[in-house]
């Protein structure tokens, strides 16, 4: 993929430093409650916990979609307000207006306004970068194609082709597992590589705990608090999915240092 100039970052810095977040909507009690930990740069995180935990919250606090009264949030030792254009953020698939008449290559190309700025057209550079991507991520075929008309991982890809034109250092996906076949899935698990590859940090929510345990550094267990956040070893123990699930949950054991799970009696 064509490498094009990127923002001044401080390497030293954490990806993503968020210290004692609480957070809500207004009217209704703090769905997340003093939430910290740290993502380095380039690290792929997991988000894990029952609907209601708070997954969703966290990454419209960690946009700017939400006005957290508590707590701190920084990307790149910067304050996230003033360093949204860093983040990229694939919302839940229920959130997009999929009749929108737009196709492939517009979506993408959204990702470029900020660098072409108000009231001007894309320039040959903002047109080769969209092309290189869709190319990169096999959607160069589609590009032409409105977005109503993809399948699921289509869609996905197609989004997070557009964090890449934004040059987003960070991703948040709200779920993007959800609702795709196997096919889509392994497309969007390699979409996660080629980020990877190009030191993009990955936050990610997913109820699917065999794919958090195999294709994460790390997983953050949720539910309305920090229950728990490592490696997939430690942070997906019996006792933190009861704590996040409840104890009616059947319980995922793995083998020995081996992050593969199996269904057994609880």
């Amino acid at each position: 993929m064509t490498i094009y100039k990127r923002r001044n970052i401080d390497p030293s810095q954490p990806a993503l430093l968020v210290e004692h977040l609480s957070t809500g909507y207004p009217g209704n009690r703090y769905a997340l409650s003093d939430i910290s930990f740290t993502i380095n740069a380039g690290e792929r995180v997991a988000v894990i916990g029952p609907n209601g935990a708070g997954k969703s919250t966290l990454f419209k606090a960690i946009v700017g979609l939400l006005q957290f009264t508590h707590g701190h949030i920084s990307i790149y030792g910067a304050d996230c307000y003033s360093s949204h254009i860093y983040v990229g953020y694939v919302p839940q698939q229920s959130e997009i207006d999929w009749s929108f008449p737009v196709s492939v290559y517009d979506v993408v190309m959204m990702g470029r306004n900020r660098h072409i700025g108000w009231f001007r057209w894309p320039g040959k550079s903002d047109r080769a970068i969209v092309n290189d991507i869709l190319d990169h991520l096999s959607l160069a075929d589609l590009a032409k194609r409105q977005i109503s008309e993809l399948s699921g991982g289509q869609r996905r890809r197609v989004f997070i082709a557009r964090a890449l034109a934004q040059d987003a250092r960070v991703l948040l996906l709200d779920e993007p597992f959800s609702g795709v076949d196997q096919h889509a899935e392994g497309e969007i698990v390699e979409a996660l590589e080629i980020l990877t590859r190009r030191r993009i940090t990955i936050l990610l929510s997913t109820h699917h705990l065999e794919k958090a345990a195999l294709h994460f550094d790390k997983v953050m267990v949720l539910n309305g608090e920090l229950l728990a956040y490592g490696p997939p070893a430690d942070a997906l123990t019996p006792q933190r999915l009861r704590d996040a699930f409840g104890p009616a949950m059947p319980i995922f054991l793995h083998d020995h240092d081996l992050p593969l799970y199996r269904q057994s009696e609880a």
